[in-house]
């Protein structure tokens, strides 16, 4: 799974139905800096806003997953996407001068596929019962996940 990715993102956060944070990811480069590590955690709340408008329903259609470029902010461009099926948030932050469309919809697709291949792994309800435990495990695995792909 290490596909070679020269435009990476700044951050990813993966959102559930409720709102509530799965994860939020920092490329290890950045990851050391917490005044960005703070700044992308409220990024990720503020793209919530702009879920949960009214604006955001009306331009999605029912079949259609699309990408949207939410606000840009501090050099940062956030987009996000929603998953109306499984209700998953998908917020990347990229660096507003360096944005392309055809590049950060490849984003949303890598990650989007990290994501299903995790949920849809068998081993992860036949071994754990527990639903804490399957979170932090499905936690797990996004995070290493991501982390091979967005390094």
């Amino acid at each position: 799974m290490s596909d070679d990715i020269d435009y990476k993102p700044l951050f990813i956060a993966l959102i559930d139905e409720t709102n509530k944070p799965l994860l939020i990811h920092v490329p290890d480069e950045k990851s050391q800096d917490i005044e960005k590590v703070l700044k992308y955690n409220v990024f990720s709340n503020i793209s919530l806003d702009y879920f949960d408008s009214q604006l955001f329903d009306t331009l999605a259609l029912e079949t259609e997953i699309m990408v949207k470029l939410f606000f840009k902010l501090e050099g940062v461009a956030v987009y996000g996407m929603l998953m109306k099926p499984t209700g998953l948030k998908i917020v990347i932050g990229v660096d507003e001068y360096d944005e392309e469309d055809e590049k950060i919809n490849d984003l949303f697709n890598k990650v989007k596929r990290i994501y299903i291949r995790v949920k849809c792994n068998p081993f992860v309800t036949a071994e754990t019962s527990n639903d804490d435990e399957n979170h932090k495990f499905t936690v797990e695995k996004l995070q290493t996940n991501l982390s091979k792909v967005f390094p």
